[in-house]
């Protein structure tokens, strides 16, 4: 399975200007043996939270008829980051996944809301569980961010059976270890694949996000990384049958005693 994952800057608070940056993207990028392409975090509007309610999606429309457009177009899947959406009840932050035919395959809304940056004042928390799909026959996860301190999701949906967990995300650079540290921890501890998209730039909210979009293979291995600072995608083939030979040689979920987890 063959991946691309775009790193870029997010223009504040500009929908319009945000939608056709990916679609420059998409229309530059080398996309014909590409099985899935990868957006970060809140990439229609950045954390321009003051003015999200007027900037949100509604119901994820009209960025879904983009992302299924370009999905057909260029023949490929789409994990396509995250946005502000409302459903009526307040904003969402909501990752979806657009498959080759333009369907909408999946939609997670974010449940762990960051205090750091104020994000309960602006946004309501998702209601349902991150829960796999597919890809092309393949189960897969997604996750938002700072739902990547928990890691509960992650071994849900490894217990699911996906075997790549995304992450999409907005992340400071301040906590730039913390970020490729625990993206190495959930690849390992889940010996699952994990892709990660990140965005750069200093947004007018004097935030400084880390880039350092990365796919980390099942046993903790980095198989390609951006830098800090620089517009990129990066590119990475995942062997999807390398997960077996992981959980063979290192049984994790063989060993796994689940009468003595107090909590889970």
């Amino acid at each position: 399975m063959k991946i691309k994952v775009f790193q870029f800057e997010i223009h504040f608070g500009d929908v319009e200007k945000n939608i056709e940056k990916v679609k420059s993207l998409f229309d530059e990028a080398s996309l014909d043996d590409v099985d899935a392409v990868v957006l970060p975090e809140m990439w229609t509007t950045g954390y321009d939270l003051e003015n999200i309610d007027k900037l949100a999606m509604n119901n994820l429309h009209p960025v879904i008829d983009v992302m299924s457009e370009l999905a057909q177009s260029h023949n490929v899947n789409i994990v396509a980051g995250s946005v502000a959406n409302d459903k009526g009840e307040g904003v969402l932050n909501t990752a979806f996944v657009v498959d080759r035919q333009g369907n909408l395959a999946h939609e997670y809304s974010k449940i762990h809301l960051v205090p750091m940056l104020n994000e309960p004042k602006f946004l309501i928390g998702g209601s349902n569980s991150a829960d796999v799909f597919e890809i092309d026959g393949e189960k897969m996860g997604v996750v938002i961010c700072y739902d990547l301190r928990f890691p509960e999701l992650f071994r849900d949906l490894s217990l699911e059976e996906a075997k790549v967990i995304y992450v999409v995300a907005e992340w400071p650079i301040e906590r730039t270890e913390h970020w490729l540290t625990l993206l190495k921890a959930r690849a390992i501890e889940n010996q699952c694949y994990i892709v990660a998209s990140n965005t750069i730039g200093t947004q007018p909210t004097g935030t400084t996000f880390a880039g350092n979009s990365i796919v980390i293979n099942p046993f903790g291995e980095v198989l390609a990384q951006a830098v800090s600072d620089e517009e990129t995608v990066i590119e990475s083939e995942l062997d999807l049958e390398y997960i077996k030979k992981i959980r063979k040689d290192i049984p994790i979920f063989e060993s796994r005693r689940k009468e003595f987890y107090k909590f889970l």
